[in-house]
């Protein structure tokens, strides 16, 4: 189990002698809460990442980037860390270099992390500034039994509704009518939907309408899956009914999974 792999690298007596880490118990405490909550439903962060081309975008991995997160952020049940590939569609660099992704059962927790730069400043390298943030609940549309996140890669989306459409009818089309047509993506082991909540006193505003996330086994079959017939005319043509097609971002990545939510 991965809560056993992870408690086995935070209590181990190297890592307890570190300075200024939460005690065994709090792990403890919070690994318990991040079993119990798993799935959709689970309130999630999404913060896109800019940096220099090539730079590490995060401060640390493993055990020591769990670390971290569980001391920063209240409430945290799932943690991904997601590094843009070298090669991108078009051979053009990524709109993003990477992608922190956190997951919290209450919507007042995961308002006040994205809200937060210091905080998240705490899991980025140096130089690595915060682009853009959207704060939503994650729906799956398609999940194949044998994708696990951490395998493979893939496709994240960022992206704005028309102008003359209203965020609960763009909502209901992305999800009732475009997901379908998107779940048939060529070769995709996944595919995710982002809806970001709606809150007048929220702290931060989401910075797109929504966010996809698209998986796969490796690059070959992203990019011929992006190339493809039923991307460019299925998904093309009924995108244009409900999406800016103008404010579309996409970024091929790598996940490490830190906390699995």
């Amino acid at each position: 189990m991965w809560q056993d792999g992870l408690r086995a690298g935070l209590t181990s007596p190297a890592v307890a002698q570190i300075p200024g880490l939460v005690s065994k118990s709090q792990i403890s405490i919070k690994l318990q809460a991040a079993q119990a909550f798993r799935g959709d439903g689970m309130i999630k962060v999404i913060v896109l990442l800019a940096a220099d081309d090539g730079a590490e975008v995060f401060r640390a991995a493993g055990a020591s980037a769990a670390q971290t997160a569980l001391r920063t952020f209240a409430g945290l049940v799932g943690y991904i860390q997601t590094r843009a590939l070298d090669q991108q569609p078009g051979g053009g660099p990524p709109p993003y270099r990477g992608v922190a992704e956190l997951w919290f059962t209450e919507a007042t927790e995961a308002w006040r992390a994205a809200a937060d730069e210091a905080a998240l400043g705490q899991l980025l390298a140096d130089g690595v500034t915060v682009a853009g943030v959207v704060v939503g609940i994650e729906r799956t549309v398609m999940r194949q039994p044998e994708h696990a996140h951490g395998s493979g890669i893939k496709g994240v989306y960022p992206f704005c509704r028309k102008a003359d459409m209203n965020v609960e009818d763009f909502q209901a089309y992305w999800w009732h009518r475009h997901g379908p047509i998107a779940a048939r993506t060529e070769n995709a082991l996944a595919y995710y939907q982002c809806h970001p909540l709606q809150a007048a006193d929220a702290p931060v505003r989401s910075s797109f309408d929504g966010v996809t996330e698209i998986c796969w086994r490796n690059t070959e079959e992203a990019l011929a899956a992006l190339t493809s017939r039923q991307m460019s005319e299925d998904q093309g043509d009924d995108a244009a009914n409900f999406v800016d097609v103008d404010s579309v971002r996409l970024l091929l990545g790598a996940e490490e999974v830190v906390i699995a939510p």
